[in-house]
């Protein structure tokens, strides 16, 4: 095998320094990266949607590629200071870039119509977030390029800071809100310039003394103006007017790690509006309303087409998932029903809105004696409840805010899948009803449609024939855009029917589809939904969906996209015809416009520069260099197709998508900064070969048995107390964590050997393939489902032992 001798000569960066702080400098540059970023994704899910806050924090973190390709294009300008400089001077570019950042994104709100026109403002917001990230990527890659024989220390700094990174959100974002928690992350910034400064042992008095009260002075000036920030709205949101708050006054507002909650008058004095994000939106009633029996909410056709159910069934408890301001409450007390649970996501519209502020203006309609509210996710206390419910009820519960930095990942609502309507009617009291409202078009009722195909699927898995099926089903419409679906436990009786015509009448609602009662009256074939009616009474409902020219298919636990409705013969089509798309459906479009760009501006990035510009440095053993890059390419795309497919997998067992945000990645992370730390003494005790070849054996085994064992593992243990949920879920994370977290420091081993200016390459490759990995996951699950993304991370890892150029010179590296 040849030798890695080099052609174009250029000297190495320095060692990283032995300083104590250094590792701690690394562990806070990468924590506020990942808490940078987490931030950003939330105040773009206010200003814009979330579909262009997943796009843009993707691009922006290509930034972090970048800087590993100057790195090793431009080795001796580096070359000329010490990494700790670097990583100082870097930080201090970060805390600026990130003010930078926050600033545009309050001041551009994207527009969905005539979303051409906002292409400028959408490249400006790019931009001034690849700034922060691109500073950060610097102090990062530095570090990892100095490490040597120390990486296993460095890289576990990183990645457990980046593990603390992700919990950042949780405490700060209340307190501070969105605007306050990215200033304090540009003041965390700049205490990591001042932590690299101190480490630079070489670095010089006259030059250290400056950074340090430059960057001590910016951190103290950041922070005092991130406590201030919730009263003095230096960095105020602007408003997108095309959002459903518009440009009202806001009487208050609130964030946390997963929304921002506003209140805001209503040209109607007995109710006013509760915001998530700027645009969810729910009713806040008087107590005036319920006090005068609860009629005025009444006037609204909403409002009659979803209490339908309590017509039919009030002689039991009701249970509300996301009651809100509490409009279904009341129309369950307005009924009779003697007990009314409801279950609520939003801690803040729970504990600080109606039991708190408005307390007083709702006449304290929480804490009514038939009315118990709870903080919680509706299919996890479902799940764990051992009352049975006379009603089940859901009004229009959405997830359009952004989770998490890969929002698409974490947008979807486990309410809508198969397995969650067969928990609700095995939940169900006898002759207990499901009632799901949720927006209706009659030229292509899509959305609805999967929603019966939802229910229909329910039914038939608990032993329900298909010619029985129409007996369990009604469903009316407002005669406006919403529709409700009433999901019996029973069949429907002559006496309901009898019922449901009279309060639909009543109410001046529309039923779209009546249950098939023996013995009562035909129902007239003009009032009824042809489409909604031919696929009820069809024999085979796989064959009836078949048919569509969209996709209306069940969803199912590890495959929840409700809203996604493109079949895979569309993808390519709707880019053509992107203008004419409906908002989910935009988001897709945009997801795949992203897959292509991301790919695009990889090979443009790190394979560009290297053919064009430093093509002679692979003249020498070119084979293995190829090798190492394409083996940092996998580590990326697996770790990512790992990540995404836990945690994806992990929100219905925790809860809440934060919770799998924020357990599994911390978890998955700081497991692979142990993994990292004890890869020296793996290598050292099998050799390099032996080490990677047992830890991919492991892995693999490990990710197989999860993919075939973590549903049903998980549907065992959902009924325990979250607390305990959280520790399973570590022990579970924990184990693949350590496995990966050893792979980046055994391949930075051997690309040292290989060619030491060979490692800033790599790890801007591997990068650049996190990001394209990030929107393969999330395309690979709405397609296939999750166990299959998983799977494909299993193969990614398994290819690894094959592309690293184990030759026996660095068997034995330390």
């Amino acid at each position: 095998m040849t030798s890695p001798e080099r052609t174009v000569p250029a000297p190495a960066l320095a060692p990283a320094p032995p300083n104590r702080w250094f590792p701690f400098a690394v562990g806070l540059a990468s924590f506020s990266t990942i808490a940078l970023e987490l931030t950003l994704t939330r105040i773009y899910s206010v200003t814009m949607y979330y579909h262009f806050a997943f796009m843009v924090i993707s691009l922006a973190l290509l930034g972090l590629a970048i800087s590993g390709v100057a790195l090793y294009l431009f080795p001796a300008f580096f070359a000329r200071r010490t990494p700790a400089f670097w990583g100082a001077v870097a930080m201090l570019g970060c805390a600026a870039g990130v003010l930078v950042a926050l600033t545009v994104a309050l001041h551009n709100p994207i527009s969905l119509r005539g979303w051409r026109a906002n292409v400028g403002t959408l490249i400006a917001i790019y931009f001034a977030a690849s700034l922060p990230f691109l500073c950060s990527g610097f102090a990062l890659s530095v570090a990892i390029a100095s490490a040597g024989a120390r990486i296993g220390r460095i890289y576990a700094f990183d990645l457990v800071g980046a593990a603390l990174g992700c919990l950042f959100i949780v405490p700060v974002l209340p307190p501070l809100g969105g605007p306050g928690a990215l200033v304090a992350v540009a003041a965390l910034a700049a205490l990591a310039a001042v932590l690299f400064t101190i480490a630079d042992s070489n670095g010089g008095g006259a030059i250290r003394r400056p950074l340090v009260w430059v960057g001590g002075g910016l951190a103290a000036v950041l922070l005092i103006l991130a406590v201030r920030e919730p009263r003095a709205h230096l960095f105020g949101v602007a408003r997108n007017p095309e959002k459903f708050l518009g440009e009202r006054s806001v009487q208050f507002e609130k964030w946390n790690a997963f929304s921002q909650i506003t209140v805001a008058p209503s040209a109607d004095p007995d109710h006013r509006w509760i915001f998530i994000d700027a645009d969810a939106a729910t009713r806040l009633w008087s107590g005036e309303v319920r006090a005068a029996g609860t009629q005025a909410p009444r006037r609204f056709p909403e409002v009659r087409v979803a209490s339908l159910v309590y017509a039919l069934r009030h002689d039991g408890t009701a249970l509300i998932i996301g009651p809100g301001g509490g409009t279904d409450v009341l129309s369950a007390l307005g009924h009779g029903v003697p007990r009314v649970v409801g279950v609520e996501v939003n801690p803040i519209i729970v504990n600080d809105v109606v039991r708190g502020k408005y307390a007083a203006f709702t006449g304290d309609l929480y804490r009514d004696p038939r009315v118990h509210v709870v903080v919680d996710e509706g299919r996890s206390y479902i799940r764990r409840s051992p009352e049975p419910f006379a009603s089940i009820q859901a009004t229009l519960v959405d997830t359009w805010a952004a989770s998490s930095s890969g929002a698409f990942t974490l947008s979807e609502n486990n309410i809508y899948t198969v397995e969650a309507f067969s928990e609700f009617l095995e939940h169900l009291a006898p002759r207990g009803i499901v009632a799901v409202t949720r927006w209706y078009d009659a030229s292509a009722p899509k959305e609805f449609l999967r929603l019966i195909a939802l229910g229909r699927a329910a039914l038939e898995g608990r032993g329900v024939t298909p010619a029985e099926v129409p007996r369990y089903f009604a469903i009316a419409t407002d005669n406006d855009r919403r529709g409700t679906l009433l999901l019996s436990r029973d069949p429907y009786s002559a006496a309901d029917l009898a019922l449901l015509r009279a309060k639909a009448a009543e109410g001046g609602l529309r039923l779209l589809f009546e249950p098939r009662v023996a013995g009562a009256p035909a129902p007239s074939a003009a009032s009824e939904d042809a489409l909604l009616r031919e696929f009820l009474q069809a024999p085979s409902a796989e064959a009836a969906l078949a048919r569509l020219s969209y996709d209306a298919t069940p969803t199912t636990d590890d495959r929840p996209f409700f809203f996604y409705n493109l079949r895979g013969r569309q993808l390519l089509s709707m880019f053509g015809r992107v203008g004419a798309l409906e908002l989910n459906n935009l988001g897709i479009a945009l997801l795949g416009f992203l897959l292509l760009l991301s790919i695009i501006m990889t090979v443009v990035l790190v394979l560009g520069p290297l053919l064009l510009l430093r093509r002679a440095a692979l003249r020498g053993a070119r084979a293995e260099k190829l090798r190492v890059l394409a083996y940092f390419l996998c580590l990326g795309l697996g770790y990512i197709l790992v990540e995404i497919g836990f945690m994806q997998k992990f929100v219905l067992f925790l809860g809440h998508p934060i919770y799998a945000l924020a357990v599994v990645l911390a978890t998955l992370l700081a497991a692979s900064g142990t993994g990292s730390a004890l890869s020296g003494w793996g290598a050292a005790r099998f050799g390099v070969s032996g080490f990677l070849r047992r830890v991919t054996a492991a892995l693999a085994v490990l990710l197989l048995l999860y993919a075939l064992a973590l549903t049903p593992l998980f549907h065992a243990l959902l009924g325990l107390p979250l607390a305990v949920r959280v520790v399973v879920a570590i022990i579970l994370i924990a184990p693949p964590g350590i496995l990966m977290g050893t792979f980046l420091p055994t391949g930075v081993r051997v690309a040292t050997a290989t060619g030491p200016d060979l490692v800033a390459w790599a790890w801007s490759a591997n990068g650049a393939a996190s990001v394209v990995g990030s929107v393969a996951a999330v395309s690979l699950s709405m397609n296939f489902g999750f166990t299959l993304a998983l799977a494909a991370g299993v193969v990614v890892y398994l290819l690894t032992p094959f592309l690293l150029p184990l030759q026996r010179r660095h068997s034995h590296a330390p």
